[in-house]
């Protein structure tokens, strides 16, 4: 299918963004491919293994595996007249280098496939898993699309918080009423220490630097971020700025 109108409320928002900023810099794009049924999934699955053709994905339709299945994602073609997909002159990574910023995670910046021509929300994580152990099913997601009220969620896991668009911050620090706070890689908010490396929350090779979480249980402040004073004693951070969640 090749109807952004299809896809996640914010992902049409950020899609316009881009072809209005491409536009502005002389890059003419086209929005492509977007949602797509398991059926077509798996046609293009099947491409390169039992049918004729290269290997273009890696994610079966049957297993829910493709962004496009959760319209979450889009392709897109060079429109100047120059061929749909030619990029001896680096066409495509200059489209990537305007779409990251605005907050799309660009298929030209993976490893296996690279994926110059695609754009996704990053919100859940390079791969489905974790949109999957949240929604189950493609539909059951598509029903959270609706505006609900931003806020704190608790489950049996911990705490996380969820933005008006149902998404939620994960491997992040945001701002949350004049507080620091930091959400591991599944998304919950951290108390006690917690290592923070500059792009992940508790790195697996144990890098970067430690920082302290309120643990107070049911308190007002817990999961808030600590700092030490100029005298070396510890407290509560509290900031003057914006939430930036």
């Amino acid at each position: 299918m090749r109807d952004i109108t299809l896809c996640h409320p914010r992902l049409q928002e950020l899609a316009g963004k881009l072809l209005r900023e491409c536009s502005a810099q002389g890059l003419a794009i086209q929005i492509g491919e977007t949602l797509r049924t398991v059926e077509e999934q798996d046609a293009l699955y099947a491409q390169g293994r039992t049918e004729p053709g290269n290997i273009v994905t890696n994610a079966p339709g049957s297993s829910y595996s493709s962004y496009h299945q959760w319209g979450t994602a889009f392709d897109f073609f060079r429109n100047d007249g120059k061929g749909a997909y030619y990029d001896s002159d680096g066409f495509f990574a200059r489209v990537g280098a305007i779409g990251v910023p605005l907050g799309l995670e660009w298929g030209g910046n993976w490893k296996n496939p690279v994926d110059k021509p695609h754009f996704q929300l990053p919100d859940w994580g390079s791969t489905t898993a974790g949109i999957k152990k949240l929604y189950k099913t493609p539909e059951e997601f598509m029903k959270s699309w609706a505006r609900k009220t931003a806020g704190w969620v608790k489950n049996a896991n911990g705490w996380w918080y969820r933005r008006e668009d149902g998404s939620y911050p994960f491997d992040k620090w945001c701002v949350i009423n004049r507080h620091w706070y930091l959400f591991n890689k599944d998304g919950y908010m951290c108390t006690s220490w917690h290592r923070w490396n500059g792009s992940r929350c508790d790195p697996e090779d144990g890098s970067g630097d430690w920082y302290y979480f309120d643990p107070t249980e049911g308190g007002p402040l817990e999961g808030a971020c600590w700092h030490s004073r100029e005298n070396g004693s510890m407290e509560i951070w509290e900031v003057d700025l914006e939430d930036k969640i």
